[in-house]
């Protein structure tokens, strides 16, 4: 039988406790819901009034639950590339929306551009361990009004795989946006899903009635959805690993029951972004192993809930591609990646997701690599202990090299680096010594090169430009 590596931060009693404390916090101080309509809706299903608070009950919870899918297959509408996701086995998407990106000739940071979005798109496409693509740099010179569909659109045209859209928090972009996924997926999205999108409450324990018109556009439409609850452990939520993700869970499952009224067959997944702050200068920074931590507790909570996961991740706080990026990025993605995440993400970030690069998006694709290997189940059987192979050493004075069972494990049982130095000095000597991040942008470059855009049917490229063309006269 096979044995696969499982990390559980606390006891199955514990989750439960966590869980039941979260549903608390939504039984007795509630969540603050600006749109008086949906606090209609909600009454209507049991739950009670105290001003703008909605305070929640067992039963509308239960229900909910009760709905969650367990897994979901994404398409991508250009290529045909499918992603089937369930839980138990994890995925992994990029960072969304950093500000900057580090230039590849000067290595310093500078703000993001159109041409960039297009570059990382390009480079995820050739990536093996990325699964998902999300619009890894804002393009500064789009205007803001439109960005979050502009993002989504060029996504949309230049992946091969499913996608993971934009963060979205104006409705009037989620309005057009599902109207893009409609144009490539047609109108039952919930049967067939091409990517997916993350929609964030705000913490403490609050939905803007901007977010719940988000939610009616996207949700109503069927697109998988990701709720992005990101409270930040001593500034907008406790200061402890514990009150930070119970607080999470908390608007995850009032974010969530709103959703499953609007639609009851939407996908969500658990989208737990918790954060801690440095509190001498009270930022948020995303290298910290309480990053991992919390992201493994709330992978277990999501799933003894029956939700599909995504959590932090390929996150460090480091603003260069060096050693402490590369070990912050390994603790706090392997936490929750033992842990059984559905998704991480993270992917190709660096300065606590404010920054990115092409580099980094190769070098984050050989961590993903060996975290997989990690994972990946375990047997002992007689034909992997090799006791033939031995005995022909042992009495024969036979090599190992020349044994059929070395010959049989010689791809997959020792992990081989896609990027990284696997061999000795002398060999280092003779490639040139050439630094690790200098290969990785010599990489980015040639999966550029070698990325095929898709081809596009011409007829839903003239429906994509109607619907630019008609957000660009409505909200600019």
């Amino acid at each position: 039988m096979n044995f696969v590596p499982q990390l559980n931060y606390v006891s199955e009693e514990q989750i439960e406790k966590l869980h039941q404390y979260g549903m608390g916090i939504l039984k007795k101080l509630g969540m603050r819901v600006e749109d008086p309509m949906i606090r209609k809706l909600l009454c209507e299903h049991g739950c009670t009034e105290n001003g703008d608070r909605i305070l929640f009950t067992d039963t509308l919870i239960g229900d909910m639950l009760k709905a969650q899918k367990g897994r979901v297959t994404m398409t991508s509408a250009v290529t045909g590339m499918k992603k089937e996701m369930e839980i138990g086995k994890t995925f992994v998407h990029s960072t969304g929306g950093a500000p900057w990106i580090a230039d590849m000739k000067t290595g310093k940071r500078r703000n993001g551009m159109l041409t960039d979005l297009i570059d990382t798109i390009r480079v995820m496409n050739q990536l093996p361990e990325l699964d998902l693509p999300c619009a890894l740099v804002y393009p500064s010179e789009i205007p803001s009004a439109v960005t979050q569909l502009k993002q989504t659109a060029t996504m949309l045209k230049y992946s091969h795989k499913p996608i993971y859209g934009p963060g979205i928090s104006v409705a009037s972009n989620a309005k057009y946006i599902a109207e893009l996924f409609k144009v490539y997926g047609g109108s039952s999205l919930a049967d067939n899903p091409i990517g997916m999108v993350g929609i964030s409450p705000e913490s403490p324990l609050f939905l803007p009635k901007e977010i719940t018109d988000t939610m009616s556009h996207i949700v109503r439409a069927g697109i998988p959805v990701s709720i992005l609850a990101a409270p930040m452990g001593g500034l907008t939520s406790p200061l402890s690993v514990a009150g930070t993700v119970a607080q999470a869970h908390a608007e995850i499952l009032a974010f969530a029951c709103v959703s499953y009224l609007m639609n009851p067959d939407c996908v969500l997944f658990y989208g737990s972004r918790t954060f801690f702050a440095n509190m001498k200068n009270s930022q948020s920074i995303l290298g910290l192993p309480e990053t991992g931590i919390s992201s493994a507790l709330a992978v277990q909570l999501a799933n003894h809930c029956g939700f599909l996961s995504d959590v932090y991740g390929l996150s460090c706080t480091s603003c260069a591609m060096d050693e402490q990026a590369g070990y912050e990025k390994m603790i706090n993605a392997m936490l929750p990646g033992l842990a059984g995440a559905t998704l991480i993400t993270g992917f190709g970030s660096t300065a606590s997701v404010m920054c990115c690069s092409l580099s980094q998006l190769v070098l984050d694709n050989e961590i993903i690599a060996m975290i997989r290997k990690a994972k990946k189940p375990f047997t002992i059987t007689e034909e992997e202990l090799g006791f033939e192979s031995l005995e022909y050493v042992i009495n024969d004075g036979e090599t190992f090299l020349e044994q059929e069972h070395t010959i049989d494990h010689l791809h997959g049982e020792v992990f081989q680096p896609s990027i990284g130095f696997d061999s000795v000095w002398a060999d280092w000597i003779k490639c040139g010594e050439i630094p690790l991040t200098e290969r990785a942008a010599d990489r980015a470059l040639e999966l550029i090169q070698n990325d095929e855009v898709p081809e596009t049917k011409p007829e839903i490229t003239a429906e994509v430009e109607k619907i630019l063309a008609a957000a660009e006269r409505e909200l600019l």
